[in-house]
């Protein structure tokens, strides 16, 4: 599979089918935190980044067997609203299965009515919203020329009145960057305004795209109580149930996984629902074969996969 990628447990959506609609890393943005990876190409462009006809084959190879899953999941390398097919292939899962729809999205195409209507039928939208100030905007997402946080604001806002889908905003606090009162503050306000069913705070818990590192838990509690959103969430690690695989799937598996997002052999487990020690297993065997390389963050090995 080229285009599909999982299913793996995700700490927001459960068990997750993952759908790439743009090649490693075309993003609308260049954010410090990211855990692909550096933008390649920064646009706001929208194109057929990847074969339409091609993630449907996948999708329908991959659903026929009819797996157990929570979500299928727009997500991956880059910003999935810069696939221009995303309205067909969202209209075609909804004409021809039952599974519920989830987009994980920078929000930077919101401002565009195109683009809304591409995102009808999506049951979860999980915007970014990082900052509240121009400023801020600009240091930690280091967005596309021509883009701002006014843009941002005013997309999810149009996306909540829309309605039809469910909306949690995802606020990533970096130290240093994002964290100052004023910033959390004004955030906080914009949040209270939006009203989205739940605000998601988190932090860096992967090897990012810069050096830059994360706030601990004790201050994002600090920052939920301040703020005091109802629907606030500090995003947790989910756990699965461990289950037996073949190791030759488990290292595809786990190749898949990591080339998208760095984890800790713990994590590789928890995602997949396996033993650890398979886990560490397959990922040495992965090592040996230079497919997959380790990177520490937090003194904490992580494995990154070689795109």
């Amino acid at each position: 599979m080229n285009y599909i990628f999982g299913p793996v447990f995700s700490r927001r959506l459960g068990l997750s089918l993952g759908i790439d609609l743009v090649p490693h890393k075309v993003c609308s943005m260049d954010c410090l935190y990211c855990e692909v990876g550096k933008t390649t190409k920064k646009t706001l462009e929208r194109a057929e980044y990847v074969p339409f006809d091609t993630v449907k084959d996948e999708l329908r190879e991959f659903l026929s067997y009819k797996p157990e899953i929570d979500y299928i999941t727009f997500s991956g390398y880059g910003e999935p609203t810069l696939f221009s097919r995303l309205g067909e292939l969202v209209r075609w899962i909804k004409e021809n299965y039952s599974y519920k729809l989830a987009l994980l999205t920078n929000a930077s195409l919101f401002h565009r009515e195109d683009v809304l209507q591409d995102i009808n039928g999506i049951d979860i939208i999980l915007p970014s919203l990082d900052a509240a100030t121009q400023k801020t905007f600009k240091k930690i997402n280091r967005p596309s020329q021509g883009l701002n946080i006014e843009m941002i604001v005013e997309g999810i806002e149009k996306l909540i009145k829309k309605g039809g889908s469910e909306v949690w905003i995802e606020t990533l606090f970096v130290k240093g960057i994002n964290d100052s009162e004023e910033e959390i503050e004004r955030i906080g306000e914009i949040i209270h305004r939006l009203k989205p069913q739940k605000w998601q705070i988190n932090t860096v818990a992967r090897p990012p795209a810069y050096n830059v590192v994360g706030l601990s838990f004790e201050e994002l509690k600090r920052i939920k109580k301040k703020i005091g959103y109802p629907a606030t969430e500090i995003v947790a690690i989910s756990k699965a149930e461990k289950k037996k695989m073949p190791i030759s799937e488990i290292k595809e598996e786990i190749y898949n996984l990591v080339k998208r997002r760095p984890c800790p052999i713990d994590e590789i487990a928890s995602a997949l629902g396996i033993l650890e020690e398979e886990a560490e297993r397959a990922v040495n065997e992965l090592l040996s074969e230079e497919k997959v390389e380790k990177v520490l963050f937090g003194n904490i090995p992580y494995i990154k996969g070689k795109v």
